[in-house]
């Protein structure tokens, strides 16, 4: 009895080693988690105001190109 009680209690502190274990796991997770998702945040907003520049470009690029067309059109008058 005595033996079956002494196994019986080191089982429920193995549980709870594993389950606290566990816990320190999934916090740890968490908080990876937290950071990648900042992280992903910042490559969006990134990614956003390269988009925006990258359109005014494209829109002074065109600019650009109908600007020498007409200058190409008017010397060929």
């Amino acid at each position: 009895s005595f033996l079956k009680q002494h196994h019986d209690e080191e089982a429920i502190c193995k549980s709870f080693r594993d389950i606290n274990e566990l816990i320190k796991d999934m916090l740890e997770l968490k908080k990876k988690n937290a950071t990648v998702e900042t992280e992903l945040k910042e490559m969006h907003n990134r990614y956003s105001q390269l988009s925006v520049q990258f359109a005014e470009v494209e829109g002074e690029r065109q600019k650009l190109v109908m600007t020498l067309k007409n200058i190409r059109t008017t010397r060929k008058a």
